[in-house]
């Protein structure tokens, strides 16, 4: 069977240029404990480790670092986000984190896993979309910065084909196709609450609500134990089919790289795991992500603040508009795996910095 490279490797030059090495290592998100941070975030998994690459270079005038972004992982562990209170259980995955947000916000009586988080998120990483249809009114605003695209990983040693078609893939996750070219397959899913798992889920023509209901058995969750983007869970089985985030997919594979760039953390959790095509359309060209991969499997990736909040310094300064401190920091976002899109085409298709869509959640 013919693959796609395993090891992607992305040309930093620009990139590697454009950053400065921090004097010491960063951890996976703000060291020392206790650095607290202008603006605390929380969430998704897929863009935890850009997010982190950020806080290192978006800083105030008096070059303080402003972005304070708090990893999905480890599980079932705590953060502390701000000087006083703010203690909570980390959330776990774009809907977690959109939740913690809502409760800090003042909904649900500012309690968020038991504890009170009123004012300890002031933004909610997101790689999905929260609302039922895309919109430009409601409480909360998707602050585009940067594309990602989904496909499917397989095992390396896998026979299973390395490029299906967008159809095949919705066949498999609607347990219409069993086995392909008498290979069988068992498509996974990763944690609920994930980003990347709604998004993926919305492209394959299936609900939660028909998976609660026992609608497609074939769907496996390995008891809702599966981590966004870890490519560690197809190792030793060659029927395993699962959705990874490409610019995730990127990043692992830079890790050191990154690390010797920017001090920031990423754990490779590539595994065994290589990307597919579909339609015959390679995620990935000249070691970067293809902004022209099957468009129905592209998306945008967010960060999400109080549409209320959108007039408040710090956070229009940091992210609103073309030229707010993360969309000038391009050279970031694409070393950390994603693409760049500068023009509006739709609600779901924005510029960095547009804060057209909302949603009331």
């Amino acid at each position: 069977m013919k693959i796609i490279g395993r090891v992607l490797g992305v040309s930093l030059g620009a990139a590697a240029l454009a950053l400065a090495v921090v004097a010491s290592p960063a951890a996976a998100e703000p060291n020392p404990v206790g650095d607290y941070r202008q603006l605390a975030g929380v969430g998704s998994d897929t863009t935890q480790d850009v997010l982190n690459g950020l806080g290192e270079v978006v800083k105030d005038g008096s070059n303080n670092k402003v972005v304070a972004s708090y990893d999905a992982r480890p599980l079932n562990t705590t953060i502390k986000t701000k000087a006083t209170g703010c203690e909570f259980k980390r959330p776990d995955g774009s809907g977690a984190g959109r939740t913690a947000l809502r409760a800090s916000n003042g909904e649900s009586g500012g309690v968020y896993q038991g504890v009170n988080v009123a004012g300890c998120v002031d933004f909610a990483r997101s790689s999905s979309y929260g609302g039922a249809t895309p919109t430009e009114t409601g409480a909360y605003s998707y602050i585009s910065f940067g594309v990602d695209a989904v496909t499917y990983a397989i095992n390396a040693d896998s026979d299973l084909p390395s490029s299906l078609t967008y159809v095949q893939l919705q066949r498999i996750y609607r347990c219409l196709t069993t086995n392909v070219g008498g290979t069988p397959v068992t498509p996974l899913l990763m944690q609920s609450g994930s980003g990347t798992r709604s998004f993926w889920l919305s492209k394959m023509g299936v609900t939660e609500a028909d998976i609660a209901a026992g609608d497609y058995p074939c769907l496996n969750t390995l008891n809702n134990t599966i981590q966004e983007h870890d490519g560690t869970v197809v190792n030793g089985h060659n029927d395993y089919l699962l959705p990874f985030s490409v610019g995730q997919y990127i990043a692992q594979g830079n890790a050191s790289a990154i690390a010797a760039q920017t001090g920031v953390t990423v754990a490779d959790r590539r595994g065994q795991a290589i990307l597919g095509r579909v339609n015959n359309i390679a995620p990935v060209t000249g070691g970067v992500l293809n902004v022209g991969f099957r468009p129905e499997l592209v998306r945008d990736v967010y960060n999400v603040v109080p549409t209320a909040k959108l007039g408040d310094p710090t956070i229009a300064a940091t992210f609103v508009g073309a030229n707010s401190k993360v969309c000038q920091a391009k050279s970031s976002i694409e070393l950390f795996g994603f693409g760049y899109r500068s023009t509006f085409a739709d609600l779901l298709h924005q510029g960095c910095g547009d804060t057209r869509l909302k949603a009331n959640s």
